[in-house]
């Protein structure tokens, strides 16, 4: 499958990868082994990539270029929202069955695909983006790269576009595919917005503290999974 242009695509590990395709495989096929604790575990894996990639390893490139109070803040809240995460997500697998896990194992299959990085192919989970939002990231990226920008503001609220994306690619999108009830969709519609509203809060905070110096380390970690058909053309 080709990917989607212009998209974000992310690392993933091949590990990950396969055991998304054996499991869709398997529930295409009709298998009646029930598969709930796989399909978890799996989903609780790409949620904390998810986390990983745009918050962990931001926060620590940031936190090595110098001490900010909002990045000391940004890394308790990323610990805080990704044990939210894991918890409610292992409480949702309770309701999970063969039949109700089918279309959302499907869903993030079509998200694994395969980027030329680094001189080889490598898996990574993709969804497509507006073109509006790749071309700004774009124009974004040349100031910020030079510690230029007039802040990081711009820059920060191009990243959480991106951020609400991804959480509707990877958590939004299967959770309305599983079609569970009402109490167990207000739940996770909770810990979402949760994830949301700490995440976006924290991002923010983070902009208003960024010095200009620290600028190209918030450029380099856009420009990391931005793919468009003109990065696409030069691989």
């Amino acid at each position: 499958m080709n990917i989607p242009l212009p998209c974000v695509a992310y690392a993933t590990t091949t590990e990950l990868q396969t055991q998304v395709f054996q499991l869709h495989q398997a529930l295409q096929t009709g298998i009646r082994d029930d598969q709930s604790k796989l399909a978890t575990r799996l989903i609780q894996d790409a949620a904390h990539e998810l986390i990983t990639i745009f918050f962990s390893e931001l926060i620590a490139n940031l936190q090595s270029a110098g001490d900010v109070p909002a990045y000391r803040e940004g890394a308790s809240m990323v610990s805080e929202i990704a044990d939210k995460l894991t918890h409610y997500l292992g409480w949702a697998s309770a309701f999970f069955s063969n039949d109700r896990i089918k279309p959302a194992v499907s869903h993030y299959h079509a998200m694994m695909l395969q980027r030329p990085m680094q001189g080889s192919m490598q898996p990574v989970i993709a969804f497509a983006i507006p073109d509006a939002l790749a071309k700004r990231l774009e124009k974004l990226l040349v100031p910020l790269s030079q510690g230029q920008a007039a802040s990081a503001h711009e820059g920060i609220e191009a990243l959480i576009e991106v951020i609400d994306l991804a959480l509707h690619a990877l958590l939004i999108k299967p959770k309305q595919l599983m079609k569970f009830n009402f109490v167990v969709d207000k739940t996770l519609n909770g810990v979402i917005s949760l994830t949301q509203s700490l995440s976006f809060r924290s991002l923010r905070k983070i902009g208003e503290q960024m010095p200009a110096a620290h600028q190209p380390v918030l450029a380099q970690h856009l420009q990391q999974f931005l793919l468009t058909a003109s990065q696409a053309q030069a691989a």
